[in-house]
């Protein structure tokens, strides 16, 4: 809306500067004065709303002027420059003429143009330190972003160069380095992705590795655990992992576990002593304990 209004104003403000400069060629100081007065009205008024724009500008780093301030205070400041000019002709006329009263009116229009343009001129000076300030924090953010994205390209190389050093073949590895540079060099996705900063650097890494044909770092490789390892449940997995093995031990554990199971120090499966030259003979079987005499007559007392 203010700028809608500007943009009036400053026709409107054309328009009596023409009619003032008309008189002042005339020499018609009073119909120059009314116009000069119409004309810095609208003057001030413009600079009040560049100002508002201005301050609306600083708060909310988003907004954006409708149309150029600076060319409509440069405009007004000319034609308030070419009225200024006619009242001070018309002043050194009534000057010399010893008029001092016209000269006097002139000089207070003078002096009003003059007052409007210094006004003009500092608004003009904030206006562009402010634009200059915004350019910097522009180029602030744009360095920072950049630092970002080749901060997270750097990550996603060293990642992506970590799973292609873990493949054995030399000149598969040129390859794919060569083709991972290419990627994080033309491809533009790699930069969408990097614009996302809540994408996980380890999903970035994960979908180049992917692009290349190559298992994401910390994938374990096919086939499981039993790829070249001890069997589960075997007795060099169960030393490995320190569980207790039968016949591994010092003498007395492998003794106890003897006498737990049943099995024998020679593996045959009894707990009888063997003599040499006897394995494989079947024990005969342990006679019964003879029973103590009982007497037929128990003795009385003596």
């Amino acid at each position: 809306m203010l700028s809608g209004l500007s943009r009036l104003a400053l026709e409107m403000a054309r328009t009596f500067q023409a009619r003032g400069l008309a008189a002042l060629a005339a020499g018609d100081l009073d119909r120059a004065g009314t116009a000069e007065t119409r004309f810095s009205t609208l003057f001030l008024a413009i600079r009040r709303a560049v100002a508002l724009r201005l301050r609306q500008q600083r708060e909310d780093a988003a907004a954006s002027p409708a149309m150029d301030q600076a060319a409509m205070l440069s405009e007004l400041m000319e034609l308030a420059e070419a009225l200024a000019r006619g009242f001070h002709a018309l002043a050194l006329a009534a000057l010399a003429a010893n008029d001092l009263d016209r000269a006097g009116e002139a000089e207070t229009r003078f002096s009003s143009l003059f007052l409007g343009i210094r006004r003009a001129i500092a608004l003009k000076i904030r206006l562009r330190q402010q634009r200059e300030q915004a350019q910097r924090e522009a180029e602030l953010r744009r360095k920072a972003r950049q630092d970002e994205k080749d901060g997270r390209r750097q990550a996603a190389a060293q990642g992506v160069a970590a799973a292609i050093a873990a493949v054995p073949d030399a000149e598969a590895q040129e390859r794919l380095t060569a083709d991972l540079r290419e990627k994080l060099t033309e491809d533009e996705r790699i930069d969408v992705d990097l614009a996302d900063t809540a994408l996980p650097i380890e999903a970035l890494i994960a979908s180049l590795c992917r692009a290349l044909g190559l298992p994401p770092p910390g994938t374990p490789p096919a086939g499981g655990p039993a790829t070249g390892g001890p069997a589960v449940g075997s007795p060099a997995a169960a030393a490995k992992s320190g569980a207790n093995v039968p016949g591994a031990g010092s003498k007395g554990e492998r003794r106890r576990h003897n006498l737990a199971t049943g099995e024998s120090s020679t593996g045959t499966g009894s707990l009888s002593r063997h003599r040499p030259g006897t394995t494989g003979r079947t024990p005969a079987p342990a006679r019964p304990p003879r029973p103590h005499p009982i007497p037929l007559h128990p003795r009385g007392p003596p």
